[in-house]
């Protein structure tokens, strides 16, 4: 079973490593729950629109939560290990620690959520907590969300013979603790990917003779319960699989030969190739997606190289986005509600692009346009301590966009529809990772 319960040494370990570790070491301010009235005419301004960071400390398992609104330290957690990476839930409560050595996901409750009482939204702010809720199986790697599942694919292990793995996850099974979601169980491990849609799971397949541990085709899964069947496995070649995303009528998958997208109408699944443009040479290929159930174009990375890709017409045109000379990208997505795309590279500087959803009939204006370049920091960049470089975290409910600048530990807000700095704030920690948590949509915009 994927699921097991935190046990104290979770604890235990944090503690020996922050004693070990003078970066990592932080003053823990403990607030008060807000307690939000039973009454349906309450002040939705109690619930913090900003939201909260959960920001990591480097080569430590030490997790802190940072209130958005006055930048206040809530609170800090010590998962079982040093997490490799921090992701979203699918509905931005919850933080994973991926600790991707040992075979561990925990999750830290952000404190801000939202339910549905029928007649109207209601939101809730708690004090942040670390969940009894855990995924244990091997090698969690990849983790993609849609609007209200998140998929979590475990590589398995080629040295253990473990196999790969899918868990497929809702907010609200993290809430209950539930160990009744969804698992898809290969019999062969593989640096896969997977895309949940509902009751149906688009994910990888790997030939058993294959000398690679990536995919090369794709296949159809249709959930029974707390497994799955394999229904379809498409024709389309897809060699060296790596990267995918999803949008709201279609998948995408990145190969070393184009890009394979499946369309989804209903219950009926189709696929098609995309193959690489003359802009794609040598060994380039399209290794990373990203998408937004709102947007129309994926956005595929091949190394620095950024292409708008529209599945419905077929299209792939590289965008400009102004890159500069030896710059390597650390951070990427959509920003403000969907209207913008940023990008983070190694120099320090966070590129905004206005994204329009499609080409203009008539017009030479292309889907996403290059609208600033913000300097985050005049320091020397190759001051970067080894083993870190800046990392973004992306709002999902206003403009802003925060990043982590190891050279001077500091954290920034940049707002992106000024393309300024507009806060800093200095941390006493050496950050690592970080991951914004809050309500996209706020009830006050639903209610009145």
């Amino acid at each position: 079973m994927l699921q097991t319960k935190l046990s104290l040494a979770a604890l235990l370990i944090g503690a020996s490593l922050l004693s070990a570790c003078g970066d990592s070491t932080t003053n823990i301010v403990e607030k008060d729950p807000i307690p939000i009235e039973d009454d349906h005419d309450h002040d939705h301004d109690d619930v913090s629109a900003a939201g909260r960071l959960v920001i990591s400390a480097k080569d430590s398992n030490l997790l802190s939560v940072y209130e958005l609104s006055d930048g206040s330290l809530l609170d800090s957690f010590a998962v079982a290990d040093i997490p490799s990476a921090l992701a979203a839930s699918a509905a931005h409560r919850y933080a994973l620690a991926i600790q991707r050595t040992t075979d561990r996901v925990e999750f830290i409750d952000g404190g801000l959520y939202q339910e549905d009482h029928v007649d109207h939204l209601h939101d809730y702010q708690q004090d942040p907590e670390l969940v009894s809720f855990v995924l244990s199986n091997s090698r969690p790697t990849h983790i993609t969300a849609s609007d209200s599942q998140l998929a979590v694919f475990f590589d398995g292990d080629a040295a253990s013979g473990a196999p790969a793995s899918v868990a497929v996850i809702s907010d609200a099974d993290i809430t209950t603790d539930s160990n009744g979601y969804p698992v898809l169980n290969y019999s062969l491990h593989m640096h896969g990917a997977a895309q949940a849609r509902g009751e149906y799971l688009i994910s990888t397949v790997r030939d058993a003779n294959s000398a690679t541990t990536l995919p090369d085709k794709v296949a159809v899964y249709e959930q029974h319960g707390d497994h799955y069947h394999q229904e379809l496995v498409f024709d389309e070649l897809c060699p060296g699989l790596h990267g995918s995303a999803q949008n709201e009528h279609f998948i995408s998958f990145g190969c070393t030969d184009g890009v394979l997208l499946i369309e989804q109408e209903g219950t009926t699944f189709t696929a098609s190739k995309l193959a690489n443009t003359a802009d794609i040479t040598g060994t380039m290929r399209i290794g990373t997606l990203v998408g937004a159930m709102q947007a129309e174009h994926f956005v595929g990375f091949a190394g620095t190289s950024v292409f708008a890709i529209h599945a419905h017409d077929g299209e792939m045109q590289l965008i400009d986005w102004q890159a500069t000379a030896g710059a390597t990208l650390t951070g990427y997505g959509f920003a403000d509600k969907g209207s913008k795309f940023v990008l983070l590279d190694s120099l320090g500087y966070l590129t905004i692009l206005n994204y329009h959803g499609h080409e203009h009939e008539g017009t030479d204006e292309a889907a996403f346009e290059f609208a600033a370049k913000v300097q985050l920091t005049t320091a020397d960049v190759t001051a970067m301590p080894q083993g870190s470089r800046f990392e973004l975290a992306i709002s999902a409910s206003d403009d802003k966009v925060y990043v982590i600048n190891p050279i001077d530990r500091t954290l920034l807000t940049v707002d992106t529809a000024d393309a300024e700095v507009v806060a800093t704030k200095q941390l006493n920690f050496m950050p690592h990772k970080l991951v914004w948590l809050g309500i996209a949509e706020p009830a006050e915009a639903h209610n009145h």
